[in-house]
């Protein structure tokens, strides 16, 4: 067997008594802005992950599964999207997932401007030159000022925050009332998608949390999950719809409308997929 050198190691604190522990072949970057610490490592199973504040953010070899379960429900189950906010650029990887679509006009918003320098400079593999592309447009403002502020009205919300950790600028993105102010910016058949953290079996808290917070304003709002290898963790997502809808499309209705909209591969998300996603397990069902 080949030996390797693990003497360095990057931990990822799950919870308060887990820890996640990743052999590093190499420290890419390691960078410090105003507002976060930023690094690239590489790792020898998930290859670049980005790691902020110590979290792991996402990782070159899985990163496409959870975008495609971020992006894709709401542009689908939405009859004719036009005009999509995203709530944290990140590394750009929700925008180049947009970028599939024809005609759709893109607003994104986030706080840090050198993580955006950070990202074209360092992250091609996850944007693929996005940032960069005329139909995207960047405002570098914190996102409660920006849809405080904003007159425009949109068809899709993506929220692709850090997680609600009270003493982060994230965390009043959670609240019911920063819900409705975006509740107040959508189109009548508007929906809202946000991650929503872990759905492990005994840290479902912060799903629960964000779920009951936007039910206060939503009244119509479904959860879905994937798997996500570098998180090593089942992943929540949830959607905020305006009018009714059906997430529980058939497989062949799903498939149709990839057909008919999406230019470009999908690696992860299809019709089955997407059922898997929302058909969730017995024990969610009953907390949810």
């Amino acid at each position: 067997m080949e030996e390797r050198d693990f003497s360095q190691w990057y931990i990822d604190r799950n919870a308060p008594d887990q820890l996640h522990c990743f052999a590093v072949k190499k420290v890419l970057v390691d960078y410090r802005s105003p507002i976060q610490r930023i690094q690239i490592i590489e790792i020898e199973s998930l290859g670049k992950c980005l790691i902020i504040d110590g979290k792991m953010q996402s990782a070159e070899k899985d990163e496409f599964i959870y975008h495609e379960a971020l992006v894709h429900p709401p542009l689908l189950l939405h009859p004719h999207p036009r005009k999509v906010l995203v709530l944290g650029v990140g590394e750009g990887a929700t925008i180049r997932e947009l970028l599939k679509y024809d005609h759709l006009k893109i607003t994104g918003v986030d706080i840090d401007a050198e993580m955006i320098d950070f990202s074209r400079k360092y992250l091609h593999e996850w944007h693929h030159g996005a940032l960069n592309h005329p139909h995207f447009q960047l405002v570098l403002q914190d996102g409660w000022d920006f849809i405080q502020q904003t007159e425009e009205m949109y068809d899709v919300i993506i929220m692709d925050l850090p997680e609600p950790y009270p003493d982060t600028p994230a965390f009043r993105l959670y609240t019911p009332e920063f819900y409705r102010l975006a509740y107040d910016h959508l189109t009548p058949e508007g929906i809202l998608v946000t991650q929503g953290e872990t759905t492990r079996p005994g840290q479902e808290e912060n799903h629960f949390l964000i779920k009951r917070n936007l039910s206060q304003v939503f009244s119509h709002n479904y959860s879905y999950q994937t798997y996500i290898p570098s998180f090593d963790s089942s992943w929540g997502f949830i959607l905020g719809v305006k009018n009714h809808l059906n997430p529980l499309l058939p497989p062949e209705e799903i498939d149709r409308r990839i057909s008919e909209r999406i230019r470009g591969p999908l690696r992860f998300y299809d019709g089955q997929t997407h059922q898997s996603m929302f058909y969730l397990p017995k024990h969610l069902r009953q907390e949810l």
